[in-house]
């Protein structure tokens, strides 16, 4: 993370770094955070930041047209390819065996190597099925 850390910074990343497997729109972090001191143009210019830092990634989701973050700075979802129930929105990660034979497989037959740490899956989980 960036050596310079501004109270707004910290507050936007205390957030993100306590929901990690969750994908929240700027005006959706501004709105939980409208308590605190951040403006809504702080937040989106420390997410550009955290984002250039590798420390969140920035999505879509279908039939949206509006970005959302989430923090995968930790183990488990820097290592993880991400799957999203597009019902309920909750993510979840892949198990990894089951990830690394799926990406050895994409390798060997397409020839592709897939950057795991920026890759969802959308789909629908067991409790909405």
């Amino acid at each position: 993370m960036t050596n310079y850390q501004t109270m707004q910074r910290k507050l936007l990343f205390d957030f993100l770094q306590s929901n990690p497997d969750v994908q929240f729109s700027a005006k959706q972090i501004f709105n939980v955070l409208s308590n605190t001191s951040i403006s809504l143009s702080a937040v989106y210019r420390n997410l550009a930041s955290l984002e250039a830092d590798g420390i969140i990634s920035r999505f879509t989701k279908e039939g949206s047209r509006e970005t959302f973050y989430q923090y995968i700075n930790s183990e488990t979802c820097r290592n993880s390819i991400h799957l999203v129930c597009t019902k309920c929105n909750q993510t979840f990660h892949m198990h990894p065996e089951e990830m690394r034979r799926m990406l050895e497989g994409i390798e060997k037959s397409e020839g592709f190597i897939v950057n795991n740490t920026k890759t969802i899956l959308y789909g629908i989980c067991n409790s909405c099925i």
